[in-house]
């Protein structure tokens, strides 16, 4: 294993699911349910929606068990799975909805991969208000960049995968892979700055 790399162990376990081990399967959706659940929640489905997500996912995982070969790493090939699922029409319209800003109303369940902001002292209602209204911005914000932006940027940002991982995932060279996270940052640059620039003025 190269150094730096974490273990990455559901190449075995496909290979033993392969040959009939169905408890193998199991340990996969025990092992990366969390961070299939976590992917479609960072892409802004709501938690049912994304649940329902995971279930799919490893429902093709399931049915690519005769056709799995090891010729990347199995988060890879995970990764090229969820990308696909993610980039479904219906899923998109599905989470526009879901991750809507309603006035008054926040997501009491945290939106695994959005960025951490500081959380401000218990006994001051005003900036726990005010970074919660923050965080739906940025949710916000996240959803409705393009595609293949926010599949690229949460696979990136918050997965950890490489721009060779990114690449496979999307079928993209790593310049397009490069060029499309420097699109996403920027859109979400334009998108939450002007947000920023209002905070700190009604600061002053």
């Amino acid at each position: 294993m190269e150094q730096g790399i974490a273990p990455d162990p559901g190449q075995g376990w496909m290979a033993e699911f392969q040959r009939g081990d169905d408890a193998a399967f199991e340990r996969i959706v025990v092992h990366y349910g969390d961070r299939v659940l976590a992917f479609f929640r960072r892409c802004g489905a709501d938690r049912s929606s994304a649940e329902d997500l995971a279930q799919e996912a490893f429902l093709r995982i399931a049915r690519a068990r005769d056709r799995y070969e090891p010729t990347a790493r199995f988060t890879t090939w995970l990764y090229r799975i969820l990308a696909r699922i993610a980039a479904n029409d219906g899923t998109r319209n599905r989470w526009r909805r879901a991750t809507t800003i309603r006035q008054g109303r926040h997501d009491d369940d945290p939106q695994p991969g959005i960025p951490e902001l500081a959380a401000p002292h218990a006994a001051d209602p005003a900036a726990i208000a005010l970074v919660d209204d923050l965080r739906a911005r940025v949710r916000a914000a996240v959803a409705e960049l393009p595609e293949s932006q926010r599949i690229a940027l949460v696979l990136n940002r918050f997965e950890g995968a490489s721009y060779d991982d990114v690449a496979a995932a999307l079928d993209l060279s790593i310049p397009a892979v490069k060029s499309l996270l420097h699109r996403a940052r920027e859109n979400l640059k334009q998108r939450l700055l002007p947000f920023l620039q209002q905070e700190v003025l009604d600061g002053l």
